[in-house]
């Protein structure tokens, strides 16, 4: 069975095509229309950030952050791209600032408490609430599978990590019982589950080609 998230084309990081292109403009996209916002320009905007003075001294936006957008009331509910047959506005209103478990209960009405509809179209390998998350979600996962060294997902610092393995099934699900970093690439190794999941790799080299901020 094909994982959702993997995307058609892997396109590893050469992070020496983002220098210059991190846009902090982005920040205001995400808030406003995280929706027009393109994978590349999600690349752009995290791999880019990695060339700034701030990056070099382990600072980061918020708005960076899957967690930020989860938490944040800025967050629009990733509603429309869960069920794009429902047009925005023959929506009631409030559908939009919906979040967490209560997206099921405005789902169940508008389904007219069909379950099995609710299931059948309710269809992703994760788990995430807002708009913003996706397209940071969608960005790391262009950059590989996660399930070799060659194909490592990229991330901005290890925080990403953990924020990504709390929204993809079945990662979410794992324990990690040891963790192993060689040649920039941050193996995690898995507890053994029923979904035969080993090992999980990310790639952070470019955190250590910049050098950890030395605290003052």
């Amino acid at each position: 069975m094909k994982d959702m998230n993997t995307p058609e084309m892997i396109k590893k990081v050469d992070f020496v095509e983002y220098e210059g292109k991190y846009d902090e403009s982005v920040n205001d996209e995400l808030t406003t229309s995280p929706e027009d916002l393109s994978v590349e320009t999600m690349r752009e905007y995290l791999y880019g950030y990695t060339f700034t003075e701030d990056y070099a001294k382990g600072e980061f936006p918020d708005e960076m952050s899957m967690d930020y957008w989860r938490d944040s009331d800025k967050g629009i509910c990733d509603f429309e791209a869960e069920f794009p047959c429902f047009d925005r506005n023959k929506m009631p209103k409030g559908v939009w600032d919906t979040k967490g478990d209560d997206v099921f209960d405005v789902i169940d009405e508008i389904l007219d408490d069909s379950e099995d509809e609710i299931n059948s179209i309710y269809d992703d390998n994760c788990c995430i609430d807002t708009l913003q998350e996706r397209r940071i979600l969608e960005a790391i996962d262009s950059t590989g599978d996660g399930l070799s060294k060659e194909t490592a997902l990229c991330v901005t610092d290890v925080g990403q990590e953990y924020e990504y393995m709390e929204r993809v099934r079945p990662y979410k699900f794992l324990k990690v019982v040891r963790q192993s970093v060689e040649d920039g690439i941050d193996c995690l190794e898995f507890e053994s589950n029923i979904y035969g999941v080993e090992r999980l790799y990310f790639d952070i080299h470019r955190r250590f080609d910049v050098g950890y901020p030395m605290p003052e």
